[in-house]
């Protein structure tokens, strides 16, 4: 009976132990922003209007970010911005002579907001922009933030990033 004791004391000793091991908790984007705010970013300023349709000001006025950015096959241009004041609000975006998406997302990988601007169909007059339901662009959105995920850990873009449509 004293054994059983013991061993039920050693077993109930050793939970807290089992229940303290660490645990890979990070936020999926949380290593792109620590990159991003103190070696990798440059200094930048998102656009008044921009800043306003994503929410991030409530009137138009350029918002301080820091910036990693991308120019790939020559004519696109992809980036991952994050909020000098408020490091919550990342802004990840794809440019195209024709398509702009911006994503607003936060250090968790969750999709806020999605704003687009598009040129018109024959190419002729200025860019319409229209706010997207985040659930529609949410594989998208994924592939996009995992591009930005690979970047934190290797500092190169995946070829998959090249490639992703708009």
């Amino acid at each position: 009976m004293r054994r059983v004791i013991v061993l039920t004391l050693a077993v109930l000793a050793g939970l807290p132990a089992l229940a303290q091991k660490p645990k890979n908790t990070e936020k999926p984007l949380a290593l792109m922003v620590r990159r991003t705010l103190h070696d990798m970013g440059k200094d930048a300023l998102m656009p008044p209007m921009l800043s306003s349709l994503l929410g991030l000001t409530p009137h138009p006025e350029g918002v301080a970010v820091k910036q990693v950015a991308a120019k790939i096959r020559g004519t696109d241009m992809i980036g991952f911005n994050v909020s000098v004041k408020n490091h919550g609000d990342i802004v990840i975006f794809r440019e195209t002579p024709t398509v702009r998406t911006y994503f607003l997302t936060s250090p968790a990988g969750m999709l806020r907001k999605v704003i687009e601007s598009r040129k018109p169909e024959n190419g002729e007059g200025e860019f319409k922009t229209t706010e997207l339901r985040p659930s529609a662009l949410k594989k998208r959105f994924n592939k996009e933030r995992q591009c930005w995920m690979d970047v934190a850990k290797n500092t190169a873009l995946s070829s998959d990033c090249y490639f992703a449509a708009n």
